[in-house]
């Protein structure tokens, strides 16, 4: 009985030294050739993707990394990369909801406030559902929306209110970055006791704007210095 107990600690001891070293065995940091861009792999199973001009350097006008997450080694040579996104709620979508009751009550008002600097970066929608029962719903680019409660159908029901905020895929640009921001969902909405919304996202800034979402991305082992990833060779430095 001793000696089975013995046994199976010893394959618990290598199993989790042959998983450390399998991610040990690829840590480090991935260059394009004649590309500032960098990919950093570290021995805890996180990774950063710098951009081109901040590698090892603060970021003060620009973003220092495109993304960052979790990686780990599925196969011989196959290393799954999944963003931040997909496992906890990043700074740029928390937001600040003001509730006030003023002008006319017949209406129900919605300011929408994002960081003046992103102004001039990108034009989005606001995609805001009214109750999926009645599915009533406004698009439009401006922030500040008033709408009828009547011929909205918000009288005498319980509200709830879903607010995305979405981006165009059009022109020249080639986009990593998400085109779709899912702020609320399914909000308690009373506008029997408030009928004026402020929706603050003071965290919404060009570096959230810009990060690249990555699920389950599969790079591919070229050999022990040598990785494939979106269409080129990433080698080690």
């Amino acid at each position: 009985m001793k000696n089975h107990i013995i046994i199976l600690i010893l394959q618990a001891c290598i199993w989790n030294f042959a998983s450390c070293q399998a991610v040990n065995d690829y840590s480090g940091t991935y260059g394009i050739k004649g590309s500032g861009q960098k990919l950093q792999l570290d021995s805890k199973g996180f990774y950063i993707l710098y951009n081109s001009k901040s590698f090892g350097h603060l970021a003060t006008d620009f973003c220092e990394y495109a993304s960052k997450g979790q990686w780990k080694k599925i196969s011989s040579d196959v290393i799954d990369l999944t963003s931040e996104n997909y496992y906890l709620k990043q700074e740029g979508f928390k937001y600040d909801l003001k509730q006030e009751s003023k002008l006319s009550k017949d209406s129900v008002y919605i300011n929408i406030i994002l960081p003046k600097e992103f102004e001039d970066i990108a034009t989005p929608e606001y995609d805001l559902l009214f109750n999926y029962n009645t599915s009533k719903r406004i698009v439009t680019i401006n922030r500040q929306i008033k709408l009828s409660k009547k011929d909205y159908s918000l009288i005498g029901v319980k509200n709830q209110l879903t607010l995305n905020i979405k981006f165009n895929a059009k022109g020249e640009r080639f986009f990593n970055n998400r085109l779709n921001y899912n702020i609320l969902q399914d909000y308690p909405f009373d506008v029997e006791k408030f009928n004026y919304f402020t929706i603050s996202l003071p965290n919404f800034n060009q570096c959230f704007y810009d990060f690249e979402p990555y699920y389950h991305s599969y790079i591919y082992i070229k050999d022990k210095n040598t990785l494939m990833w979106k269409g080129e060779e990433w080698i080690k430095q």
